[in-house]
């Protein structure tokens, strides 16, 4: 095994930890040696996790966040300014609180 063989090796391992890195972050955990290590599929050294790491962490991309959040940070009122749509609110809201008095009266009644 020459040198250069060695070095696209450890490449293609690099490659495939910083895959696990990836869905790592997606899951929302911090990768970490110990954890790299672990779910590696493969014999991975501390310099070898650690490296993918550091990889990593250069390029770690942004959490996608869903459509319909970003709609909602788009667009945070949509057409609720028309007087309309915000009595109809309001009168909802209203009937909400209601509700919300009446439960919490029959559990303070309750005990």
């Amino acid at each position: 095994m020459t040198f250069n063989h060695f070095r696209i090796m450890s490449n293609a391992n690099l490659q495939q930890l910083h895959v696990l890195c990836l869905q790592m972050h997606k899951e929302g955990k911090t990768p970490s040696v110990g954890i790299l290590r672990a779910k590696a599929p493969f014999k991975v050294s501390v310099t070898e996790a650690i490296e993918a790491i550091k990889r990593f962490n250069a390029h770690k991309p942004k959490l996608e966040v869903s459509n319909e959040v970003n709609v909602a940070q788009q667009n945070p009122v949509a057409t609720t300014d028309e007087p309309g749509n915000l009595h109809a609110r309001v009168e909802t809201l209203e009937k909400e609180v209601a509700e919300l008095k009446r439960a919490l009266h029959k559990i303070i009644n309750a005990q």
